[in-house]
């Protein structure tokens, strides 16, 4: 049975400060046994992170869309798993209100950090919640799941100037989002990433941070956790997505050293 000693010696192991931002994607099913469950985990978490800030995604993006423009923060379930459906209505979080990524935040700092999410016209827009943490030193928590669930990496997708199209949908619909008070506010011109996404292709990315060190392996329970450098990944991507003359998430090709060595 994992216990909150278990998730200390993880952080720990990983050397993430008390203080800091980590944003977490879980299969609670991975992990096995765990003191809790999902919301044992979300505790565990916030008691190391008592400076810091600990964003849990609780994204909508499979039920909120062109067919049905609408998100409330109070209702809307989350459509990935166990570990966002128990944060999205804790009372001790704040849930933002990007419609189709929202996350819900634990911390001092979550209302504020998560602010003006609604505005958002993009599922990772530049300047958003996800795109900051390459800014503030954050870090992301894979366990028991793989790359392709990295969220942060489709902030770094749109943040990256390159020669290819992207992956967003080429059209826009308007989105009503209900806030925390039941007032609705209108989201005009949004753009959903498309079906398949770059998200497959963020494994090929794997060996790239291992040798970069943008990444660490460990692991907690029965689950292997994967934990990322926001700005070292930021970093590695980036770099590859400027050097590639073909799309690298998509293409077959290897992702070769001089990609993303200096």
């Amino acid at each position: 049975m994992v216990t909150e000693r278990d998730v200390f010696r993880m952080m720990e192991d990983f050397e993430i400060p008390r203080n800091a931002k980590v944003n977490i994607r879980a299969s609670i099913h991975a992990i096995g046994g765990i003191e809790g469950g999902a919301d044992g985990l979300i505790d565990a978490l916030k008691a190391y992170l008592s400076d810091g800030l600990l964003l849990v995604p609780t994204h909508t993006w499979a039920t909120v869309n062109r067919e049905n423009p609408t998100y409330d923060v109070l209702r809307t379930p989350p459509c990935i798993g166990t570990l966002a459906s128990s944060a999205a209505f804790r009372r001790d979080g704040f849930r933002s209100l990007h419609p189709t990524h929202s996350m819900t935040g634990f911390g001092q700092e979550a209302e504020s950090y998560l602010a003006g999410e609604e505005n958002a016209k993009t599922p990772t827009p530049v300047g958003g919640a996800l795109s900051r943490l390459a800014e503030e030193g954050g870090y992301v928590l894979l366990v028991g799941v793989g790359m392709e669930q990295n969220t942060f990496l489709c902030a770094v997708d749109e943040m990256a100037e390159v020669p290819f199209p992207g992956h967003l949908s080429r059209y826009t619909f308007d989105i009503g989002i209900y806030d925390h008070t039941g007032r609705r506010i209108l989201d005009r011109g949004y753009r959903c990433h498309e079906n398949a996404g770059g998200s497959r292709g963020f494994p090929r990315l794997n060996r790239a941070f291992r040798v970069t060190g943008a990444t660490d392996v460990g692991s907690l329970g029965n689950a292997q956790v994967i934990c990322g450098s926001c700005p070292l990944m930021a970093d590695v991507m980036g770099r590859v997505l400027a050097r590639a003359d073909r799309d690298p998430l998509l293409s077959n090709e290897e992702i070769t050293e001089d990609l993303y060595l200096d």
